[in-house]
């Protein structure tokens, strides 16, 4: 026998349905957290456990101090691929757009310069760049760019595609990629910029990007809001060798 749902589970449920139902669209913002709770007779705190519940299964998404809003559909994204932010995005009929936040030659920070296998006192270009979905702000990205790669990185547009920058000027084409992707939760500033709460969830992903010549050149940390994008991956098994 199942447990009866308590009360904050039927709050839920009933959002969803409006949601699913198509009465409440993409980015369309709901009800006053007040008015909500007026609605279904209830606390304000059995409501926000309903909203978090929603905003776990990334059905709702909240902007600090805007109040909530109804997730537009997600990205679909294959880390490895080349395919730039931009060229991802458009390719699946949405609307991207990248704001550079900051670029300077300057020591990275300790970790990153043991990821790269920079020595001491050796810099590197640390670039902050914001991506946005939609009009909506979905991605913060750090990039860390080998120096003596790309000397005059600087000078360029960064707020376009980094890979078919390094291959058109730089010649360095990417022939191997590590990456590694997990949750993680945001404070300060990273929290900020992406437009969460403190202590929101997040998708982080790193990647290190290799030349043809084996040389690390590039240190991408990416963090993602949780529902703004599903990761696919795809493998192909070759078929059984046959027996003789």
């Amino acid at each position: 026998m199942h447990s009866p749902a308590l009360h904050y589970q039927i709050i839920s449920q009933s959002i969803e349905q409006e949601i699913l139902a198509g009465r409440i669209q993409a980015q369309g913002k709901l009800p006053a957290e007040r008015q909500l709770a007026d609605t279904f007779a209830t606390t304000r705190v059995t409501l926000r456990e309903a909203l978090a519940l929603l905003e776990g299964k990334g059905l709702i998404y909240r902007e600090n101090r805007r109040g909530w809003y109804v997730s537009p559909p997600r990205l679909r994204y294959n880390p490895t691929e080349r395919a730039s932010f931009n060229e991802l995005v458009t390719a699946q009929g949405r609307l991207g757009h990248t704001r550079l936040l900051a670029s300077q030659l300057a020591y990275p920070s300790p970790e990153a310069a043991q990821t790269m296998g920079l020595p001491a006192f050796t810099k590197s270009w640390n670039l902050q760049r914001l991506r946005s979905l939609d009009g909506r702000v979905v991605l913060l990205e750090e990039n860390h760019v080998c120096a003596s790669c790309c000397p005059d990185l600087g000078r360029h547009d960064l707020s376009q595609s980094l890979t078919r920058l390094f291959e058109e000027h730089y010649q360095l084409h990417l022939a191997r990629t590590q990456i590694q992707f997990y949750p993680v939760i945001l404070e300060g500033e990273r929290a900020s910029l992406l437009g969460l709460t403190p202590g929101s969830s997040a998708l982080f992903i790193r990647r290190l990007n290799f030349d043809e010549a084996g040389r690390l050149y590039e240190l991408d940390h990416e963090y993602w809001r949780h529902d703004a994008l599903v990761i696919e991956l795809e493998r192909i098994s070759a078929p059984p060798a046959r027996q003789p």
